[in-house]
């Protein structure tokens, strides 16, 4: 198990958090709480840099979502950027690949 890492940097469109390790039942909360206390305005971006993430189960999956629904709330919006094969295969199965904007790169 790789414990999770979140890192908080701004960028030039809003801000951007490094998500790294595992997104599991214990460490999805720790995202959570990143999340909410990351300052968002309408029309910013929060961006969401998933290339380090190592494994992510179905609180995974659920912290996420409860990202973007924060996120949306605030008027902003999300893009998740190098999504794992692993990952991008569970958003594809179960259709939030409909619902979160992927890209290779910001």
């Amino acid at each position: 198990m790789t414990p999770l890492t979140i890192k908080e940097s701004p960028t030039s469109t809003g801000i951007a958090l490094e998500v790294a390790g595992d997104l599991d039942y214990t460490s999805a909360p720790q995202l959570r709480q990143a999340a909410h206390t990351t300052v968002l305005s309408s029309g910013r971006r929060l961006t969401m840099d998933l290339g380090g993430l190592e494994f992510c189960d179905s609180s995974g999956i659920t912290a996420l979502i409860a990202v973007r629904n924060h996120a949306v709330s605030a008027g902003a919006e999300v893009l998740l950027v190098a999504v794992p094969a692993h990952l991008r295969r569970l958003l594809d199965l179960t259709g939030l690949d409909q619902v979160f904007d992927m890209r290779e790169s910001p």
